[in-house]
């Protein structure tokens, strides 16, 4: 799974409308190439402070995965530079046992909900140092306060890791309807006790749904 954002620089705002246009249809036209070779390709407008355009891809072929990164940042000439950039794989959480046989392929082919959050997160040594049985104990009070709280309604989740691949353990993708309600159940887990290992989470990224016309 790859998950970058863009942010464009004040030369592409200078430029005419339809310079503009001509290069997002040709990005759009990239997108469509791509779909077809991708599990999924889903793209938001950036609701976070250093970037404009985030795309989440998933798929099975890294190679398929630089090559659209590289096509899309050729495409725009110069007008835009990569910002963040998150690489993770997909596989069932240890602690969720009953989830191991769960069809990610289907789940990510649905239709995008209005709101996504890529969350980044990185552990203490210490948490690996607890006994299995520990911290199994203690990501079962955690997902057991995300799953049944009133307004986790229609969020879907999936923790995905990059051990060794990134600068972080985890990158936990959100895609959420309502992005109230996810800030009350975030603001909820605060209290959970696996906080305490939690060195880092950050950076955020948020977007939402939009096509190109928000670049025009």
């Amino acid at each position: 799974m790859l998950v970058f954002s863009l942010r464009f620089n004040r030369d592409w705002w200078r430029l005419q409308s339809l310079d503009r246009k001509d290069i997002s249809s040709k990005m759009k036209e990239i997108e469509d190439k791509f779909s077809n070779q991708f599990i999924s390709l889903k793209k938001y407008a950036s609701l976070s402070k250093d970037s404009h355009l985030i795309y989440w891809i998933s798929s099975d072929n890294t190679l398929k995965l630089i090559d659209f990164r590289f096509s899309i940042i050729s495409n725009l000439r110069g007008y835009a530079e990569e910002n963040d950039i998150f690489l993770s794989v997909f596989r069932p959480s240890p602690y969720m046992k009953k989830n191991s046989n769960i069809d990610y392929k289907s789940i990510l082919n649905l239709p995008p909900l209005k709101y996504f959050v890529a969350y980044p997160m990185k552990k203490d040594p210490e948490w690996y140092l607890l006994p299995f049985e520990d911290r199994e104990n203690i990501m079962k009070e955690h997902i057991s306060m995300a799953i049944n709280n009133p307004d986790n309604n229609g969020i879907r989740s999936y923790t995905t890791y990059s051990f060794g691949i990134g600068d972080y353990e985890f990158v936990v993708i959100y895609e959420i309807p309502d992005l109230r309600n996810w800030v009350n159940v975030v603001e909820k887990l605060r209290e959970a006790k696996a906080r305490k290992w939690i060195t880092k989470e950050e950076p955020l990224l948020v977007g939402e749904v939009r096509d190109f016309d928000f670049l025009i």
